[in-house]
C-alpha cells in the first residue's frame, strides 16, 4: 500500500483543492452571477458531454491501462501507444458525421422542453471530444504510475479556469452565453496540457505495425464504450433527463446537492488513479493475493475517510443551505440520496479496477446496461411525480444495485470480497454518529454552528477509528502526526 498511500495522499490534497474551487464556483459565483437558466445549462452541457464521451474515446483510455503492461518490449509498447491515439479518430469521424447530418433533429429533441438547450449541441459534442482525448492521455501517464499531474489538471485546472470565467461574467467582460462557450476552450486547453504532460512522462517512437491480439483489443475497447456509457449514465443521466421533463433552472438547484455530495467521493477519486494500473499489473503478473489485499485495504481505508466526509456533509446540510438563495432549498432532499451514491463508490474499493482488468467486466457490463435502462425508466416515472427528489431516488436505486451486484459477481468468480470486520465496525460508527448529530444544531449562527459541529464530529470519529485500531495505515498517519507535533519546540 506504500505507493497507493503516497499517490492517494497527494491526489486527495489536489482533489480537495479542486473541491474548494468548485465550492466557490457552485455555491458563490454561479448562484450570484448566472441566472438559473444558464446555471442549469452549464450543468446540462457537461452532463450530456460526459454521457457521450466514452463513445468518442472508443473506450481506449481503459484499453491502455489494461493491456499496456502485457507488452514486454519497448517496440511493442511504442507501437501499442501510437495506435491507441489513432483508433478513436475513426470513431470520431463517423460519429461527428452522423451528428452533422442529423443536427436539426437532435436540436429539436434536446430543446423539446427547454428551447435554450438546442443552441449548444456542438458545444456538447466538442467538450465530449476533448474530454475523451484528455482521458486517453491521462491513461498514458497512469500506466507509468504518474498520476499527480493529470489529477491536478482534472480536478483543479478546469475549476480554476471556470472561476476566472465566472469572474469575467461578474465584471461584465463576457456574457453568460460566452461563459457556456468558454467551456469548450477550457476543455481543449486541459486536453492539450495533458498531452504535454503525458509526452514528458514517456515519449515513444511513433510507429504503426501489426499489433498482437488486435481482435482482443478491439473487442475490449467496444465493450469499454458500453461500460463507460453505463457508468456515466448511472451518475449523469438524471440531469440530462431533468431537461426533458421540467424547467432547466431546476438543474441549477440540483447541481448544488450533487456538488456537495461530491466531497464524499474525493477519497475514491484520489485513490482510483493509482489503484487501476496497479491492479492491472497484478493481474498480468498473476499476483492474485496482491489483488485481494489491495481490494480489502482500499475498501477499508476509503470507507473510513469517506465516512467522516459523509457525516460532515449530511449533519451540516441545513446550515450549508443558509448560504444559498431560498429557492435552492427545494433540492435539499437530493443531498441524502446522492451522498449514498458517492459513499458506495468508496465502500467497494478497487472493485471497478478488478473488473476492468479481467474478463469479468463482460457480464457486469450487460448487467449495468440493464440497470441503466432501469435508471432511465425510473427517471421517466419519478421526475414528473417528485421532481428533483425523484431524479435523485432513481439515480440512487440504480447505482447502488449495480455497485453491489458487481461486488457479488467478483465474489462468485474470484472468491474475493472487499469487506472485513473492521469495515463493518466503521459503518456502525458512521450510523451511530449520523443519528446522534443529524437532527440538532447548536443555537448559534451558521458559521459557529458548522465549525463546532464539524469539530465535535471529527474528534469523536477519529478517536473511535484510532482507539478501535481499524486501519494500520491510518493509525500510522496519526502516529506520525503526533510525533511531528511533539518534536516542535
Amino acid at each position: 500500500m506504500g505507493m497507493v498511500i503516497k499517490h492517494s495522499s497527494w491526489n486527495l490534497v489536489i482533489t480537495a483543492i479542486g473541491f474548494v474551487l468548485g465550492a466557490v464556483n457552485v455555491l458563490l459565483l454561479a448562484t450570484t452571477y448566472l441566472n438559473d437558466n444558464y446555471y442549469g445549462l452549464w450543468g446540462y452541457v457537461l452532463s450530456t458531454s460526459f454521457l457521450i464521451f466514452p463513445l468518442m474515446s472508443f473506450g481506449i483510455h481503459n484499453t491502455i491501462v489494461k493491456f499496456y503492461s502485457s507488452y514486454k518490449t519497448k517496440e511493442e509498447r511504442d507501437n501499442f501507444l501510437s495506435q491507441m491515439l489513432l483508433w478513436p479518430l475513426v470513431a470520431l469521424t463517423f460519429i461527428i458525421g452522423l451528428i452533422y447530418i442529423y443536427q436539426t433533429d437532435l436540436r429539436l429533441f434536446i430543446s423539446s422542453r427547454n428551447q435554450i438547450s438546442g443552441d449548444y449541441l456542438w458545444a456538447i459534442v466538442l467538450v465530449a471530444v476533448f474530454q475523451a482525448y484528455f482521458e486517453i492521455w491521462y491513461s498514458w501517464t497512469k500506466v507509468h504510475y504518474k498520476t499527480i499531474g493529470g489529477n491536478f489538471l482534472k480536478e483543479v485546472f478546469y475549476r480554476a479556469a471556470a472561476t476566472v470565467m465566472l469572474c469575467l461574467v461578474a465584471l461584465d467582460i463576457i456574457t453568460q452565453t460566452q461563459f457556456i462557450y468558454s467551456l469548450v476552450l477550457i476543455y481543449f486547453l486541459r486536453m492539450l496540457l495533458m498531452a504535454i504532460v503525458a509526452l514528458r512522462v514517456y515519449t515513444p517512437v511513433f510507429e504503426i505495425k501489426k499489433l498482437v491480439a488486435v481482435r482482443e483489443l478491439v473487442y475490449y475497447s467496444v465493450l469499454m464504450i458500453i461500460a463507460g456509457s453505463v457508468a456515466t449514465a448511472l451518475l449523469d443521466l438524471d440531469k440530462t433527463m431533468i431537461n426533458q421533463y421540467i424547467d432547466i433552472a431546476n438543474i441549477a438547484y440540483y447541481n448544488v446537492p450533487v456538488f456537495m455530495a461530491t466531497v464524499v467521493a474525493i477519497p475514491s477519486r484520489g485513490m482510483a488513479q493509482i489503484i487501476h494500473p496497479l491492479t492491472a499489473r497484478f493481474f498480468n503478473g498473476n499476483q492474485l493475493d496482491e489483488v485481494e489485499n489491495l481490494y480489502k485495504r482500499s475498501s477499508l481505508n476509503l470507507t473510513i475517510i469517506a465516512g467522516l466526509l459523509l457525516l460532515l456533509v449530511l449533519c451540516n446540510a441545513s446550515q450549508f443551505y443558509l448560504f444559498l438563495p431560498p429557492e435552492f432549498a427545494v433540492a435539499l432532499p437530493v443531498l441524502f440520496f446522492i451522498c449514498i451514491v458517492k459513499f458506495t463508490e468508496n465502500v467497494l474499493g478497487s472493485n471497478n479496477a478488478i473488473l476492468y482488468s479481467t474478463n469479468l467486466y463482460q457480464v457486469t457490463l450487460w448487467l449495468g446496461l440493464a440497470l441503466a435502462v432501469v435508471a432511465w425508466l425510473l427517471n421517466m416515472w419519478l421526475i414528473p411525480l417528485y421532481g428533483l427528489t425523484g431524479a435523485a431516488i432513481a439515480t440512487c436505486v440504480a447505482y447502488v444495485c449495480y455497485a453491489f451486484a458487481k461486488a457479488v459477481y467478483v465474489k462468485i468468480k474470484l472468491n474475493m470480497h472487499p469487506w472485513t470486520r473492521e469495515t463493518t465496525v466503521v459503518l456502525l460508527v458512521v450510523v451511530v454518529l449520523l443519528v446522534a448529530f443529524y437532527f440538532w444544531d447548536f443555537p448559534f449562527d451558521k458559521y459557529t454552528n458548522i465549525l463546532l459541529k464539524s469539530t465535535l464530529i471529527s474528534l469523536l470519529y477519529i478517536a473511535s477509528v484510532y482507539r478501535l485500531k481499524l486501519s494500520s495505515e491510518i493509525n500510522d498517519l496519526v502516529h506520525k502526526g503526533i510525533e511531528k507535533i511533539k518534536r516542535r519546540p
